[in-house]
């Protein structure tokens, strides 16, 4: 039968439709066309950035767009065929990989009697690390969530308590430290590594 697509009705889809989801939450679609190879071929019914039929997007959730530019082929039986490759998201949620790396630890010791600072990464610790994936539209621009906290541990696993302590003092932060953007047209999947951070100072002096 001829399907309709963008008011075309001279290539036939075929039944060999492929969906992949990925755990960002991006999703690419793939679908063969044919259409006899003594006809006039039209290589624009398919173009790089259109969007596919609302009924081919599916799971998508806000449209499917073809990247990159459609594939021909002649498959030497009289037919011509189109491979047409769009892309899309099935949430705006992606998801996060919770893991943890062994590192080095700030130690300061501050004199204000000198206004002195010394500073050393003697001690090791365990650090949480957040990896999170979204799919976004390329006109969004994703940052990081604040949730879940992440943690800084002793090398036995304790978690190590954060706060002022007379003169003793922990603090906790988040720092990003990568953040990686890859292209499917409309389309991106973003990537973006985020690990607990902080220090410990004891002021002496006082």
């Amino acid at each position: 039968m001829s399907y309709i697509y963008h008011g075309k009705t001279d290539w036939i889809k075929q039944p060999n439709r492929v969906v992949e989801t990925f755990r960002s939450g991006l999703c690419m679609i793939q679908q063969q066309y044919i259409r006899r190879a003594d006809d006039r071929i039209d290589y624009f019914a398919f173009r790089e950035g259109d969007a596919i039929p609302t009924d081919d997007s599916a799971p998508c959730i806000d449209g499917a767009y073809i990247f990159p530019a459609p594939s021909y082929q002649d498959m030497g039986n009289g037919f011509i065929s189109c491979t047409v490759t769009a892309y899309g998201r099935v949430n705006t949620t992606g998801v996060v990989d919770l893991n943890k790396r062994l590192g080095p630890y700030l130690v300061r010791i501050f004199n204000v009697n000198t206004g002195s600072l010394f500073e050393s990464y003697n001690n090791t610790r365990f650090f949480d690390v957040a990896t999170y994936r979204f799919a976004a539209r390329k006109s969004e621009f994703v940052t990081a969530p604040d949730t879940p906290q992440l943690y800084i541990y002793a090398q036995d696993g304790t978690r190590l308590a954060i706060g002022v302590f007379g003169q003793f003092e922990r603090q906790l932060y988040r720092r990003t430290e990568s953040y990686e953007s890859t292209s499917y047209g409309e389309f991106l999947e973003v990537i973006i590594s985020v690990t607990a951070a902080g220090f410990e100072q004891t002021t002496i002096g006082l």
